[in-house]
Formats: C-alpha cells, sequence, structure tokens
C-alpha cells in the first residue's frame, strides 16, 4: 500500500489529527497484512467470530460463495462503508408445460376456426343459396334461314324436356304452382320472381318431363323484370335453345309451353300469334317493361314457362295475364334479350347490377295534355328527382325534358328505351326547360337500377295474409313486378 499513498500526499496542512490518525492507522494494517499473512488470517478469523445478529445484520460476502471480496470485518478501518444489495440468480425458472402448451395451440386453434367461420358468413350471407358465383352464359340463337316452320307437335316434342313443374310451399303450409326453363345443363332453371311473392321462406320442388322429383334453391329474383332462377343441385337436363327475340315479326306463329294446373302434370301447350313485338306494359309501380304481347292463353301455373317459335326456340318467359283488367286474349312474355341480361347478372352477381336509371319521376306531355293544360313544349313534367340521381340540384320539379341525347321527347317511350338500351354509368345529355322558360342541356350519368326480389325469408302471420289474393300461383299480380 505504500507505493500508492503517501503519508505526506494524504495529509494536507489544515487536516486535524484525527483524519490523519486514522490514516495512519489504516496504513499500519495494511503493512501488518502484507509482512504477516498467517497473523492476518488470526486476525479475519478472530474479526469474523462476531454474534449471530450481528453476522445477520452484516453477513460477509465471502460467506456467500459470491466471490466478492469481504468488506466485513473490523469496521473502524473503513472510513465509510458502502452497503451492498445482493443481486441473486433466478433459480425458480420453469419452462412452460407441456399440457399448457398443446392447450395454447387448441386455444389458438380454435380463434383461427372461428374468425374463419364468421368470415365465411359474411361472405356468404349476401345470397341465400348461391354457393360459389359462375359465369353462365346462353347464346341467343338466330332465326333459321330458309327452313320450313315445325308443327306445334314438333315444337312441343323438341322443348318439353326443357320446361318443368314448379311448387312452391313453405312450413305454414303456404304454396303456389309455376313453370320454368332450363337455363343450363347443370340444372339452372329460370321463372318469374312474382311466384314466392305470398309464400315466405319458400321451398321448392321440381318436376321434369321424365316424372322426375327434384330439390332446387333460390338463387337470385329481381322484381323489376320479373325473373328469378332457381338450381337443381345436379346435371345432364337439357336446356332449351334460345332464340333472338329482336327476330320475332307481328303475326308470327307461336306456342306456349308450360304447367297451368298442376305442377307435376305434363306440360300443356297452346297455340297463337305475335301481336305486338315490344309492348310497354304499365303497372302500379310506376314501372314499364317492354314485353311481348300474344294470343296464346297463359294462365296461372304458367308464369315462368317458354313461349316457342315455330322452329323450337325459345323467344320468352312468360307470366300470367295482366289481372285486373277485363282483356281477353292477351298474354306477355320476357323476352330473351332481357332474360339473357338479367340472369346472367342474377348467376353471377345475386342482383342486377347494370341496368340503368335516370332518376327521376315525371307525367309524360304528349300533344293532346300539351294543348289541354297549356304547356308550350312536349316531353316530361319533372315531378320529382331522388337524391342518387346525377340530375339532383340540377333540375327541380315543373322542369321539362323535351330532348335525350338530342332526339325530341314526343312520349315517354323515347326515354325508357334509351335508357333500357343503356348500363349504369352511361351518360347521356338531357335537354330542360326549366320554369324560368330557359333551355338547358345536361350532361347526366345513369346510376344502377339493382332492383329488389319478392324472396323473403320470413312467413307472414295469418293476420297480414289476403285470403282474397291467393289464386294458387302466387297470388294475383300487376303483371309483371308480383305487386
Amino acid at each position: 500500500m505504500e507505493e500508492f499513498f503517501d503519508k505526506e500526499d494524504c495529509v494536507d496542512e489544515g487536516t486535524e489529527v484525527s483524519e490523519n490518525t486514522e490514516a495512519t492507522a489504516f496504513e499500519d494494517n495494511s503493512e501488518n497484512q502484507n509482512e504477516n499473512p498467517e497473523e492476518q488470517g488470526t486476525q479475519n478469523s478472530e474479526e469474523n467470530n462476531n454474534s449471530p445478529e450481528e453476522q445477520e445484520q452484516n453477513p460477509p460476502y465471502s460467506s456467500q460463495n459470491f466471490g466478492y471480496p469481504d468488506f466485513g470485518g473490523d469496521n473502524t478501518a473503513v472510513q465509510n462503508r458502502i452497503n451492498y444489495s445482493d443481486v441473486l440468480p433466478v433459480n425458480d425458472y420453469k419452462p412452460m408445460s407441456r399440457g399448457l402448451k398443446v392447450f395454447a395451440l387448441i386455444m389458438a386453434a380454435v380463434i383461427m376456426l372461428t374468425g374463419a367461420s364468421v368470415a365465411g358468413y359474411f361472405l356468404g350471407r349476401s345470397s341465400v343459396g348461391s354457393g360459389a358465383r359462375k359465369n353462365v352464359a346462353v347464346n341467343l340463337a338466330a332465326k333459321p334461314a330458309d327452313t320450313d316452320e315445325l308443327t306445334a307437335a314438333q315444337v312441343y316434342e323438341k322443348v318439353n324436356s326443357s320446361v318443368v313443374g314448379i311448387t312452391v310451399y313453405n312450413s305454414a303450409g303456404d304454396g303456389s304452382q309455376a313453370s320454368g326453363v332450363f337455363y343450363s345443363e347443370d340444372g339452372y332453371i329460370v321463372t318469374n320472381d312474382h311466384i314466392y311473392s305470398e309464400v315466405g321462406a319458400p321451398k321448392f320442388k321440381v318436376y321434369t318431363s321424365d316424372g322426375k322429383e327434384y330439390d332446387a334453391k333460390y338463387i337470385a329474383g329481381d322484381q323489376v323484370s320479373d325473373l328469378a332462377v332457381l338450381k337443381i343441385d345436379s346435371s345432364g337436363f337439357a336446356p332449351a335453345q334460345f332464340g333472338n327475340s329482336d327476330e320475332i315479326v307481328f303475326g308470327e306463329n307461336v306456342v306456349a309451353i308450360g304447367r297451368p294446373s298442376d305442377a307435376t302434370q305434363a306440360s300443356s301447350i297452346t297455340k297463337g300469334i305475335i301481336s305486338s313485338t315490344g309492348r310497354r306494359v304499365r303497372t302500379t309501380s310506376n314501372y314499364s317493361a317492354k314485353l311481348i304481347q300474344t294470343d296464346s292463353a297463359i294462365n296461372p301455373g304458367s308464369s315462368g314457362g317458354a313461349l316457342v317459335n315455330m322452329y323450337g326456340q325459345v323467344i320468352g318467359i312468360t307470366s300470367s295475364k295482366l289481372a285486373g283488367v277485363s282483356y281477353d286474349a292477351v298474354g306477355y312474355a320476357i323476352p330473351t334479350k332481357t332474360m339473357k341480361r338479367i340472369c346472367e347478372e342474377l348467376i353471377k352477381e345475386g342482383k342486377v347490377v347494370s341496368r340503368a336509371k335516370l332518376g327521376i319521376t315525371y307525367t309524360a306531355i304528349n300533344s293532346v295534355t300539351a294543348e289541354i293544360n297549356g304547356y308550350d313544349c312536349v316531353g316530361l313534367y319533372v315531378a320529382s328527382v331522388s337524391e342518387d340521381s346525377d340530375l339532383f340540384g340540377k333540375i327541380s320539379e315543373g322542369d321539362v325534358i323535351t330532348h335525350i341525347n338530342g332526339i325530341e321527347v314526343t312520349s315517354d317511350d323515347i326515354v325508357l328505351d334509351i335508357i333500357e338500351e343503356s348500363s349504369a354509368g352511361d351518360k347521356i345529355s338531357v335537354t330542360v326547360l326549366n320554369t324560368k322558360g330557359n333551355e338547358v342541356t345536361l350532361e347526366a350519368q345513369l346510376k344502377a337500377n339493382t332492383g329488389e326480389s319478392s324472396y323473403s325469408t320470413v312467413i307472414d302471420s295469418y293476420e297480414n295474409k289476403d285470403d282474397n289474393s291467393s289464386d294458387g300461383s302466387g297470388g294475383t299480380f300487376n303483371f309483371p313486378f308480383g305487386e
């Protein structure tokens, strides 16, 4: 210790004797340790000979086998004693037991399975029974050239296997009868949307021409077009050959094939002509559709059947004749051109996505009403504009739409035909005579008219049913929307 401490260096001139004495004692003690190790060992032994209470309060580190220096012993030899807290190693750690690991894995698997199930539920809830959506397209065949027409018997023989009977029922005992047409070989069937409008949570039995019975599931439906698609989980069926409804002519011979009275019985056939190639039919829903008019008998139960040309091509999907009006020999069918567009979207999307709308309500002003009411022009008198219309905020009630795409609006059929030939997202030009007498031309983007289905998963209570509305074919309807 003499190499590092010098008494003269350690003691300043003003240092008191007591401090110098302590330094000297410490120095002498160090010399004794170096000169007499045996005596030092004896001295340490004696110094450690303290009482148990003193050892418990100040245990020497060397006695704990940590390899630390012993700063215990003679406490008077150290001017400023430092009390240390021992840092002890963790000796009680135990690895996770195997059983706990297995439990954790099981819980993780349960959580993942639950998450997958919930995700699957929300992905599939938009469709009742559609399963995986797919593209099912049909081609509309051209009318054969230089070919003689078939007889009614030959047409029936060719088409009969493609027409089915449908029984609609539920657990409450509600039911109706209808017809349908095979849309594809793998069991897709096209029919009317209104057939289940009064049967909540409906189930479907399908009867084919060979006498077999199948369960069918609902895929999708659309009130606006009165079309719906069902599906049998099987294959090997005979889809109809669909013709192009744009090629039909006034007076053309046609037959209607369906099951008007009993879905389980064989299909019946009625013969007639094309009375109109495109009659716009209005209903209380304020919607109109361009339909094929025929004098072939189309009775309740035949809804969803086939209107067929004399070449065996289905050119329309029939529906019950307009109810509540005293018309004779007037029946309607949905053109195959409309059917193809709607059914492909119902199968693929579960709803109609491309059909367009302008988003206004109106009153048509023709030359007669203009003269009677003193209007200066013909066109569409705007009654209201929906908030989702591209014209909202641009035109107002009382304005008159005079031109669409530069074509004068002499009847609302002109506007409706243009919109029906368009798709959602298309843009049209609209010329408006506003209430201030100014004529303005605007560009409007058509919005999607998705519509809804008559299908419901709720069974109505008996008190809510109208006993006079049912005729065994899904009720009495203002064709073609089941309303």
